[in-house]
């Protein structure tokens, strides 16, 4: 059985990888895991030693946003309804998504990783998380869609 981790951002471009896996994929012969990342809401870093920090709760308690949470879970499954016929997964991790996507896939054992680049112009060839999984991602096969 090949296992296909689908990265999404609920864009209308991430819909493309729904398209790839039907005509690439056997259903019988194909396990999915569509995996959504919410970004992690703390700051990235002070810009002054000397300014005043108000201790942010740990990461557990900003990620637990009910509301986020549960939009997150309807936009993963809403995707996975879209391959009947497949064994699919949904996931739901918070964090900074190109590292998140690529700890999900070193522990889940995948083939590949097969998502859709960035829609920010036509000068940008490939997005930041497209990017940073294309540079990090060595130990699968990747595969980054263009526009249709």
């Amino acid at each position: 059985m090949k296992k296909i981790l689908l990265p999404i951002d609920g864009s209308p471009r991430s819909l493309r990888t729904i398209q790839v896996v039907k005509q690439s994929y056997i259903p019988a012969e194909t396990e999915i895991t569509i995996l959504l990342v919410v970004p992690d809401p703390r700051p990235s870093k002070l810009t002054d030693e000397n300014d005043e920090v108000t201790p942010m709760p740990d990461h557990e308690e900003i990620t637990q946003d009910p509301q986020t949470k549960e939009e997150a879970r309807l936009l993963v499954e809403s995707f996975a309804k879209m391959l009947p016929g497949y064994q699919t997964t949904a996931a739901l991790r918070f964090g900074s998504p190109g590292p998140e996507i690529i700890q999900f896939a070193k522990e889940g054992g995948f083939d590949a990783i097969l998502m859709t680049r960035s829609s920010r112009g036509s000068t940008q060839k490939l997005g930041s998380v497209s990017t940073y999984i294309v540079q990090n991602a060595s130990f699968i096969t990747t595969t980054v869609l263009r526009e249709a």
